[in-house]
């Protein structure tokens, strides 16, 4: 910089009280930065390959946020000469650059700097959906995985745009300290006046994060149930078998048990059979054994150790054949289907062996 000023022509000459060798300067800076710009407006695609290479869709980005962080990049380069130029001074000749220029065009390079990288670090979170599509298993969100989606981004812009105003407000000489306890106490009277709704807020956050159900499970919340069909910011919403609609504030969902029908590995089915009396003991045993046979052979059950068919009781009216079966199905309707085919082979089974199931009125003819 020393060497530069003392190449201008009478550069110790005043122009609107400084130096025509400082304007020279602060052209000199002024380009740079333009230059340092227009390379990272270059250099920026190459940068971020690494990163949007494997994302699609992501042209849009890279215009606008790369714009942004030029003008950044632009007014780090301003701000970092500025400070240089006032640090020198030539012979017996000190550089004149009054207090009011140094001041203005410092805060001017500073908030063209903050600007543009708040403006970047903005269109950055526009590319948080792309990436968690990118590294979701299906390449589809869910409801919920997009309302997690939504307040991660809303999150990320708050902290961006509170810390940009922050270091603005510096750049221009406000009392940072006493500005940030006027946001305290005044976030303090707010969160106590909007207290439902920032917990439901934070409730919202915790059931994205812990992922207690997803949009579609079947889920029972205290005397409420019903099927998860949207997860908002503040609440979530359930249709009922009766296909109502439940609206639950998410911060009574965080604070409560939550049973979620959607997350069983099998279902369990335990049907008790009555035989009547007159039944034979060997043909029981021969009913009991056929019953699990069924269980074993049907493609849609499970951990056959743990099934059984016994005799659990005599009453004084009938035989008691207890099952304990568990279905490997992933729905209702299935479930449905898999225990009528069972029922109907028990049916088939209790036929072919000639056993009756019991029935108080052909009981009573009998009699």
């Amino acid at each position: 910089m020393d060497a530069f000023i003392r190449m201008v022509p009478g550069w110790e000459n005043l122009l609107l009280g400084v130096q025509t060798g400082v304007w020279a300067a602060l052209i000199g800076i002024f380009i740079v930065g333009i230059i340092a710009r227009q390379l990272l407006i270059y250099l920026f695609p190459l940068i971020m390959k690494p990163i949007t290479g494997k994302v699609d869709s992501v042209n849009e980005f890279e215009m606008r946020s790369r714009v942004s962080f030029g003008a950044a990049i632009a007014g780090w380069v301003w701000g970092v000469g500025i400070d240089n130029l006032s640090e020198y001074s030539l012979n017996d000749t000190p550089i004149i650059l009054p207090l009011e220029y140094e001041f203005w065009l410092s805060a001017f390079a500073e908030l063209t700097f903050l600007i543009g990288l708040v403006l970047g670090l903005m269109h950055m979170v526009d590319l948080v959906p792309k990436l968690i599509t990118w590294w979701d298993d299906d390449g589809v969100l869910d409801g919920t995985e997009k309302t997690l989606v939504s307040a991660i981004e809303s999150v990320l812009r708050v902290i961006v745009l509170f810390t940009g105003a922050i270091l603005i407000a510096d750049a221009f000489g406000f009392d940072v300290k006493t500005l940030i306890a006027g946001l305290g106490i005044g976030g303090l009277a707010f969160a106590f006046a909007a207290k439902d709704t920032l917990g439901n807020l934070f409730g919202s956050i915790t059931l994205l994060l812990d992922r207690p159900f997803s949009v579609g499970d079947w889920i029972k919340v205290g005397s409420s149930e019903g099927e998860v069909i949207e997860v908002g910011i503040r609440t979530t919403l359930m249709r009922t078998s009766a296909d109502t609609v439940i609206t639950m504030p998410n911060s009574t969902l965080v604070n409560k048990s939550i049973e979620n029908f959607g997350k069983r590995r099998w279902r369990r089915y335990q049907p008790i059979f009555y035989l009547d009396l007159s039944s034979n003991a060997d043909s029981l045993e021969e009913f009991c054994t056929g019953i699990w046979g069924l269980v074993c052979e049907h493609p849609k059950t499970q951990k056959h150790g743990d099934s059984y068919a016994r005799v659990s009781s005599i009453s004084k009216d009938s035989y008691e054949i207890a099952c304990n079966i568990y279905w490997d199905v992933s729905g209702g309707n299935e479930e449905k289907d898999a225990r009528e085919k069972f029922l109907l082979d028990v049916s088939r089974l209790a036929e072919n062996i000639g056993l009756e199931f019991f029935e108080p009125r052909m009981r009573a003819s009998r009699e």
